[in-house]
C-alpha cells in the first residue's frame, strides 16, 4: 500500500484528534479527507477504528477497560502518523 505524504498524515492525525475529542465532526473530518486515504494502511486503521468506535460503559457497552484499550490503539496510530 501506498503511504501519504508526512505532512498529509500530519493534518489528518490532527483532525481525527478532533473528531475523538468532539471538536471536529465525523462527516466533516471523513469529507475533508484526500480520495488516496485509503491506499494508505494506517489512516485507513485509523479510520475504521473511529468509525466503529464502540460505546463505553452502560447498556451493550464495552468496558472502561476494554473501550481505554481500543482508544490507546487510535492514540497509537495517532501519535505514528504525527512521526
Amino acid at each position: 500500500m501506498a503511504q501519504l505524504s508526512t505532512a498529509v498524515r500530519s493534518q489528518i492525525a490532527s483532525q481525527a484528534k478532533d473528531v475523538i475529542e468532539g471538536n471536529l465532526g465525523y462527516w466533516d473530518f471523513i469529507n475533508g479527507l484526500p480520495p488516496e486515504h485509503e491506499q494508505d494502511e494506517l489512516i485507513a486503521e485509523l479510520v475504521d477504528l473511529i468509525e466503529h468506535e464502540p460505546k463505553a460503559g452502560g447498556f451493550l457497552g464495552m468496558s472502561a477497560k476494554e473501550h481505554a484499550k481500543y482508544m490507546a490503539r487510535v492514540h497509537e496510530i495517532i501519535a505514528l502518523l504525527r512521526g
